[in-house]
C-alpha cells in the first residue's frame, strides 16, 4: 500500500476535545471501510466508525460497524446525513470521509479546525459561499443538529453538503450561531478540484487518487467499482490521469472495466457524450 505523497505518520498534536471519523456508504463500504482504515494510520481518532446496511467483508480493528436502513440512492444518503446523522455521533466534532478520500497528514491538523462548525474543501468555482465540499468534512454535532433541524424532506438533487453550505448556510448562521471555516484554513484541511499549494490534511476525490495510492491499490479500487460509477465522467477523469502521469497498470485496467460495461456500439457515445476529445479516447482505448 502506498503512504502517498505527504509523508509518514507522526506524532498529532492540537486534536479537538473529541473526534469521530465517519463513513456512511451502503454503495461501496468495503471501499469505505479502507478510506477509514487508511485515515487510522495517520492520526489517533476517538472512535471510527462504518454506517451501513450490512457489514463489509473485512473491517480493520478499532472500527465498529453500525447498521443503518439501506441507502440505495445519492438522495438517500444525502437525506441520512442531513437528518439522521446527528443519532449516531456524541463527541463533538465528526470527520466525514467517503471511499475517494482519506486523511494525508495527521501532522497537518491544526487546532484552529475545531473552532468551526462546517470546514472542507474550497469549491472554486462558486463565487460565494465556497466552503465547502462534505466528501471529507469536518463538522461539529451542533452543526448535525442543527441542519437535521431544518433540513427539507427533499434535497431536488442537491448533495447534502450544497444543502447545508449554500442553501440553508445563511439560517444556519443567523438561528443557531454556526460558524462555517474560511476560505484559507479550508485550503489548508483539504482539496478537491483546486489543488493546493501545500501539504493538507486531507483530500476528497476519484481522480486524485493516483496522487496518494500505488497502483496494486488503485487495481483492487477498479475492479471493486459498481457498474454505474464506471460509466461515470468522473471515472473517464480518472483513467485519463492515470495515463497522463504513466500509471500504465491503472489506466490500462480502467479501460478493461469501462469496455466490460460499455458495448463497442456504445463506446464513442459514451466518450462524446463525457467530453472526451477524439485523440484522448483513442489513447485510451490503446492503453
Amino acid at each position: 500500500m502506498s503512504s502517498g505523497t505527504q509523508g509518514p505518520p507522526r506524532q498529532v498534536s492540537h486534536l479537538p476535545p473529541s473526534l469521530t471519523i465517519c463513513a456512511v456508504d451502503d454503495i461501496m463500504p468495503q471501499l469505505a471501510a479502507d478510506a477509514l482504515r487508511r485515515s487510522c494510520l495517520k492520526m489517533r481518532f476517538d472512535r471510527a466508525v462504518l454506517l451501513s446496511s450490512a457489514r463489509p467483508a473485512t473491517l480493520a480493528a478499532g472500527i465498529e460497524h453500525v447498521a443503518i436502513p439501506a441507502l440505495a440512492s445519492r438522495d438517500a444518503y444525502s437525506r441520512f446525513i442531513l437528518r439522521d446523522l446527528h443519532h449516531h455521533i456524541d463527541t463533538t466534532h465528526v470527520l466525514i470521509v467517503q471511499w475517494d478520500g482519506f486523511v494525508l497528514d495527521g501532522t497537518a491538523w491544526d487546532g484552529a479546525f475545531a473552532a468551526y462548525d462546517y470546514i472542507g474543501a474550497v469549491w472554486d468555482w462558486h463565487a460565494q459561499r465556497r466552503v465547502g465540499n462534505g466528501g471529507f468534512s469536518l463538522r461539529s454535532r451542533k452543526l448535525l443538529k442543527a441542519a437535521a433541524e431544518i433540513a427539507p424532506e427533499q434535497t431536488a438533487g442537491l448533495g447534502e453538503d450544497e444543502m447545508i453550505c449554500r442553501v440553508l448556510a445563511a439560517r444556519l448562521e443567523s438561528e443557531f450561531g454556526i460558524v462555517f471555516a474560511p476560505e484559507a484554513l479550508a485550503r489548508r484541511f483539504a482539496y478537491e478540484r483546486a489543488l493546493p499549494d501545500g501539504r493538507t490534511f486531507g483530500f476528497h476525490g476519484f481522480f486524485n487518487l493516483w496522487r496518494h495510492l500505488g497502483d496494486d491499490d488503485l487495481l483492487e479500487i477498479t475492479a471493486a467499482l459498481p457498474v454505474g460509477l464506471v460509466r461515470s465522467r468522473e471515472f473517464l477523469e480518472y483513467a485519463a490521469c492515470c495515463l497522463a502521469v504513466k500509471k500504465y497498470s491503472a489506466a490500462h485496467a480502467a479501460m478493461r472495466r469501462l469496455l466490460a460495461c460499455v458495448d463497442g456500439d456504445g463506446l464513442d457515445a459514451h466518450f462524446r457524450q463525457a467530453g472526451v476529445a477524439p485523440e484522448l479516447a483513442k489513447m485510451l482505448l490503446e492503453i
